[in-house]
């Protein structure tokens, strides 16, 4: 381990990221849940990377470096968006749903509209407006669909009881 690194201190989503390696281990049978326990506890105090690498030294694979904290790079000077800025243009599930919804009942209404030669209601119109009034809450409130730090460890630790 890089001496560097071993001094960096560590963030809640390395963390997170050990107690599920750890929750991995439990799964596999390489330790028992008193150990998992143990080293959960250990991993959430934690404060460097070198306190948090002692915790997998006596397993096979250790924590990834992938998944380590790592020094900033600048930003690139020729303007490009970054991967993180992309995530900001992704389409949401709740818009990918709406796009769906949209490519798969227009073209029913009128092929029904073409056939019959009645000229309907635009039925279409309500699930659009249904899903598009969710989406637009959403973005208005923040919400990414995604569950929350404290969540996530309620439910780690939800599942640790019922081992």
């Amino acid at each position: 381990m890089n001496d560097d690194r071993g001094r960096l201190r560590i963030s809640n989503d390395d963390r997170d990221n050990a107690i599920e390696q750890l929750q991995s281990a439990l799964d596999e049978g390489r330790i028992d849940l008193a150990e998992f326990d143990e080293r959960s506890k250990t991993a959430y105090e934690a404060k460097t990377n070198a306190e948090l690498d002692l915790i997998f030294e006596d397993l096979p694979v250790g924590r990834d470096d992938g998944k380590a904290v790592q020094q900033a790079e600048p930003a690139p000077a020729d303007g490009t968006a970054s991967a993180e800025e992309d995530d900001d243009h992704r389409i949401s599930g709740l818009s990918r749903a709406m796009i769906w919804v949209a490519c798969t009942t227009i073209p029913v209404w009128l092929y029904v509209m073409i056939e019959t030669g009645e000229t309907q209601g635009f039925w279409p119109l309500w699930p659009l407006l249904t899903l598009g009034g969710v989406t637009m809450a959403r973005r208005l409130t923040g919400d990414d669909g995604r569950p929350r730090r404290r969540d996530r460890r309620r439910d780690r630790r939800r599942d640790r009881r019922r081992y």
